[in-house]
């Protein structure tokens, strides 16, 4: 059975590659024998992508090595029956080191293993080495001096090749690891706004559960007072209709609050590790909108808090709205975090275009916004600023106030210590 298109490719590719890296090479201990760099590239391509296909590019690889040699001999003297001959065992270097390379790797399912696959491909070096110098010497190559050097060469490939493993693992590590990083990152801010949904969500229960019974008065009403049937009746389908929407939200809200609820008792979070997930967020967003973020924190205790996703709804909301309503492609965001007596204060502060006197009073309430999209009539829900005082005053037993003016707007939270600082079971 062929091999597929994409594997063809990746033969090839990877041959010309070890043919490539062949060429630079020294040539010692013997006639036409060529130490080379290229064999090192199949260990490094079997760390990297697994499982590839070990003979075909041996055999490629090597015959391709073996042709170089004899094009660049003719070449450079001239092309002869004997040069043929004379880089011939070059071809039993690489079938011998690519059967070894195949039948141990095979084994252990491609993997590179940390100490038992240096000691293989040591071996495999030296005696992929020893059959070369065999095609070449015959019982000459029995020395103690030629087995000294060609153990040397085996021992100074394994070494680079470690080296160069070594240094792509640490590099795969970080790469890995900065990934996770940010992976853990969006996954917290993804928490924190359903957490911040399934506040409103809570509370717009309240509400369905308020126009029920009001659905529900009207048609007793209209009953009592025999007022038309047919509007009689559309009153109580009305009151129905909501009591059969009433619980399949509260069906949805309920089945959302348990699995945020195992997130929201998961672990803890410093103040700056808080503010770090909030300023890679925040600038990611000033990119997307065309500008720049200056960021300035001013943590005076790095305390840890198991309130951490409220926080973040909180302090992510006042940002963002600093970053929404500034006109300036340059948005400067100023956190300050003071310890009091029983209270953690803390202070954000824009340079946006500032909030009217005249709006000062309606800012926290539900569907107030003065943001608007005159491209898209897009206008903003105007939850923001409620979302943070619900969660200030009623999650956290704190308070919150505003101060702006033009060019400078600073929101005031303050939030008891025992409401934040991680307890203790």
């Amino acid at each position: 059975m062929s091999m597929r298109t994409s594997q063809k490719k990746q033969v090839l590719s990877f041959s010309i590659f070890i043919i490539l890296l062949a060429q630079i090479n020294l040539d010692i201990f013997a006639s036409n024998f060529r130490v080379s760099m290229g064999v090192l590239l199949l260990p490094i391509l079997i760390f990297l992508y697994q499982k590839i296909a070990v003979l075909p590019i041996l055999l490629l690889s090597g015959f391709g090595v073996y042709l170089s040699r004899v094009l660049i001999h003719g070449l450079q003297h001239a092309f002869s029956y004997q040069s043929l001959l004379d880089f011939f065992p070059e071809l039993i270097f690489y079938y011998v080191y690519g059967c070894l390379f195949f039948l141990y790797f095979r084994k252990k399912d491609y993997k590179l293993p940390h100490r038992q696959c240096y000691l293989a491909l040591f071996f495999m070096d030296y005696f992929a080495n020893l059959s070369e110098l065999i095609c070449r010497l015959q019982l000459n190559a029995i020395t103690p001096s030629l087995q000294i050097n060609i153990l040397l060469v085996a021992l100074a490939r394994t070494v680079i090749l470690w080296a160069v493993i070594t240094g792509l693992s640490q590099y795969k590590f970080l790469l890995i690891s900065a990934e996770h990083a940010h992976r853990y990152q969006r996954l917290i801010l993804l928490i924190s706004k359903l957490n911040s949904e399934i506040i409103w969500m809570q509370k717009n229960a309240v509400l369905i559960e308020d126009a029920m019974a009001k659905s529900y008065r009207l048609f007793s009403q209209l009953q009592e007072q025999q007022s038309d049937p047919e509007l009689t009746q559309n009153a109580l389908t009305v009151a129905k209709d909501i009591h059969e929407v009433k619980k399949e939200y509260l069906m949805i809200l309920r089945g959302l609050s348990e699995a945020l609820d195992l997130n929201l008792r998961d672990g803890d979070m410093s103040i700056s590790d808080i503010l770090t997930v909030l300023q890679n967020s925040m600038t990611i967003l000033a990119n997307e909108k065309g500008k720049k973020l200056v960021f300035h924190a001013n943590v005076e205790f790095n305390f840890k808090t198991d309130k951490h996703y409220f926080l973040l709804s909180v302090f992510r909301n006042l940002f963002t709205n600093a970053l929404e309503a500034s006109c300036d492609d340059n948005v400067t965001l100023t956190f300050t975090q003071q310890e009091q007596e029983a209270d953690y204060l803390f202070e954000v502060t824009d340079n946006g275009p500032g909030i009217p006197r005249e709006n000062l009073d309606q800012i926290f309430n539900p569907g107030f916004s003065t943001k608007i999209n005159f491209e898209t009539g897009e206008i903003s829900r105007g939850l923001g600023l409620n979302l943070v005082e619900d969660v200030v005053k009623n999650q956290l037993q704190g308070a919150v106030r505003v101060e702006s003016q033009p060019g400078k707007t600073t929101f005031y939270i303050s939030i008891p210590k025992k409401q934040l600082e991680v307890h203790q079971v």
